[in-house]
């Protein structure tokens, strides 16, 4: 049996950016992971991700994971001068369609009806918005070839602005959803 702390997080959002990049990246280091996606708006998260692991000595690649171009239109796209010195540092930025909406979101809205994306992305947030986010970024990264399905990486995910989760788990792409693995919770919201 082995033990480890979490890091709780008081209140969901952004003010839980700073302890979840730390406890991530003291994480990683502990781990050897050599990726994390991190969720993104604006590029400021995988920015706080990068700088942090800077901090505890690691280095790991950070794939900034953002808006398909319909939602950046609606809630925000990457900024361009975040990215460029977020690159500096390491991080890979893709942007994708969100795994648990995409065309089960259209069927839902055209048909009526719970699609099992929105089923599963509803059992996710009685954790929290932001493990729900973790979890589908992971999956979005894997279907972009920029994480290995054979490794672990540390996924972030927040409520609304900024990060406030962060879990140790084994990727895998959409189509093989069932083989992601989550190994452990870095960092909740409490």
């Amino acid at each position: 049996m082995a033990e480890k702390s979490i890091t709780y997080i008081s209140k969901p959002g952004k003010t839980g950016t700073a302890p979840c990049v730390a406890a991530a990246a003291a994480r990683a280091k502990e781990l050897g992971i050599k990726k994390i996606v991190v969720s993104t708006t604006s590029g400021k998260s995988a920015l706080a991700m990068a700088e942090a692991l800077k901090k505890v000595g690691h280095t790991a690649e950070v794939i900034a994971v953002g808006y398909s171009a319909e939602y950046a239109a609606k809630w925000g796209a990457f900024d361009a001068k975040i990215q460029a010195q977020a690159e500096k540092m390491n991080v890979r930025f893709i942007k994708g369609t969100h795994v648990f909406g995409g065309i089960d979101g259209a069927v839902a809205a055209a048909m009526g009806g719970v699609a099992p994306g929105k089923l599963i992305a509803a059992t996710y947030y009685t954790l929290g918005q932001g493990f729900k986010v973790a979890v589908e970024v992971a999956l979005m990264a894997a279907d972009q070839g920029c994480v290995d399905t054979a490794k672990p990486v540390i996924a972030l995910g927040g409520t609304g602005e900024g990060v406030d989760t962060a879990l140790t788990l084994t990727p895998a792409t959409a189509s093989q959803f069932f083989k992601l693995k989550i190994h452990e919770v870095v960092c909740m919201v409490k």
